[in-house]
């Protein structure tokens, strides 16, 4: 199996994802709770959500999924060397981690570490489970996930890789999420005369994107199903 056929079939899911957190996204809910939630800005964007979600919320998230997808270059890398331990590529990965780019300035010293260790032991077990896909026969994923895998171990790789808000389940607080909004950018006009507005959307990330997992993860366990019994 080629490496783009392996970055093929994990994007597709991602991308779905993206598609599926940005549906559930509420951004009104994010203005509200921020620093400057009764601000004038703030005021204006409530009351023009929509292009708030396509000029910034959609943008952020695509970002995110190019972040991803730039993070699984060097895991797809240790996945086809057999002979270089994860330790050689450890910097690279964690340098393109948008979790590790997200640590909140509080966290430091043993529990800093502690979460280092997390995320790339998460990112060695991905390469772990996919370098035997990339010497599979097909170039179609699951075929070839059902070529390497039993029934049970291909679940499971679904729900290791396919849940990409584990590391913010368990460390809530250690993660921060925020951007920055123009009003004049998203609504012109008389916008452009409001300050910058910077929210924290840590939260409503994490909301999101669990219910955006609870629809995709069941439609890959369901693609799973489909090639088993094939």
């Amino acid at each position: 199996m080629t490496r783009r056929a392996v970055e093929d079939g994990f994007e597709r899911y991602l991308s779905d994802l993206v598609d599926e957190t940005y549906a559930a996204f509420d951004v009104a809910a994010v203005l509200r709770g921020s620093r400057g939630g009764g601000s004038k800005a703030a005021s204006k964007l409530l009351k023009n959500s929509r292009p708030l979600e396509r000029h910034v919320v959609r943008p952020k998230l695509r970002e995110y999924q190019r972040e991803i997808m730039a993070q699984f270059e060097p895991v797809l890398d240790y996945a086809a060397d057999s002979e270089t331990p994860f330790e050689e590529y450890a910097d690279d990965v964690l340098a393109r981690d948008i979790y590790w780019n997200s640590l909140a300035n509080s966290v430091r010293g043993e529990r800093r570490e502690t979460i280092r260790e997390t995320l790339l032991s998460r990112q060695r077990t991905f390469g772990d489970d996919i370098a035997p896909l990339i010497d599979a026969e097909s170039d179609e994923f699951w075929t070839a996930v059902a070529e390497v895998y039993d029934y049970e171990e291909a679940i499971d790789i679904v729900e290791r890789h396919f849940e990409y808000s584990t590391p913010l389940q368990e460390h809530r607080d250690a993660f921060v999420f925020e951007l920055e909004i123009d009003p004049g950018e998203v609504l012109g006009g008389l916008a452009r005369a409001l300050p910058s507005l910077e929210v924290e959307f840590t939260d409503e990330a994490l909301r999101s994107m669990r219910r955006a997992e609870q629809r995709v993860i069941p439609d890959a366990k369901s693609d799973v199903e489909q090639v088993f019994e094939e």
